[in-house]
């Protein structure tokens, strides 16, 4: 027989896991605190899972039925009208420290489940990652077997002149570089996505961006700018 909601029940189903867990703080329980907030971390990672695999599968659906360039056209188009709008903070990318746009790559890739090393010299800091989302799927032999999801396989400045790119990591080359350089006359960042399993994505971020080498624009069919 079923039996009617409690006020716990209604608590658990209607108060996120954070609020929950600040309240917990406020009594003094750190650890059911901690406990609520690992509970909330997973469920982020369930959602991750569901969309990245959601958008992968929607990208190789587009790259079989319509080809390549469907997927690229079809990631300009979020490019335009959601990527663009939400880097518009009313500052000049090319205008912060090297410093600050590596915190900004950063931090969105380990809120996003990656690991981050860092390490820098006088012309740029690197961050090297264990990818949460592309490198995931990778790592999970997601682009294998019957049911494998898409790997491009034109050269194209969309794969960054490779022979092969698993197609969610074309964002990467789209809106991260190719769209950034349209928009602004700079790369986001210049990356080197995974080439296989366990393998990290590597992320270029120069102190000075007109020192950005020529052959960082040539493999997204751009031309370096005019200082």
């Amino acid at each position: 027989m079923d039996t009617p909601l409690s006020n716990d029940d209604v608590v658990t189903m209607t108060v996120p896991l954070w609020e929950q867990a600040k309240a917990a703080l406020a009594e003094g329980d750190v650890d059911w605190a901690t406990e609520l907030i690992d509970q909330a971390v997973e469920r982020w990672r369930s959602l991750q899972d569901y969309s990245i695999n959601w958008i992968t599968s929607l990208l190789s659906f587009i790259g079989r039925e319509l080809g390549e360039e469907a997927v690229e056209r079809a990631l300009r188009q979020t490019g335009d009208e959601y990527v663009r709008p939400r880097r518009d903070t009313g500052v000049d990318w090319s205008t912060l420290p090297a410093s600050a746009r590596a915190k900004v790559v950063a931090r969105a890739m380990v809120a996003n489940f990656a690991d981050c090393d860092v390490s820098e010299d006088d012309e740029k800091i690197t961050l090297s990652f264990r990818c949460g989302s592309g490198g995931r799927l990778i790592d999970e032999g997601r682009y294998e077997g019957d049911d494998a999801y898409l790997v491009l396989g034109e050269r194209a400045p969309r794969t960054f002149m490779r022979d092969e790119l698993p197609v969610y990591c074309a964002h990467c080359s789209v809106n991260n570089e190719m769209q950034a350089v349209e928009w602004t006359g700079y790369p986001m960042t210049i990356e080197t996505p995974s080439t296989g399993k366990g393998a990290r994505c590597v992320h270029h971020v120069y102190r000075d961006l007109d020192a950005i080498p020529e052959d960082v624009y040539r493999r997204i069919g751009k031309e370096k700018p005019t200082a």
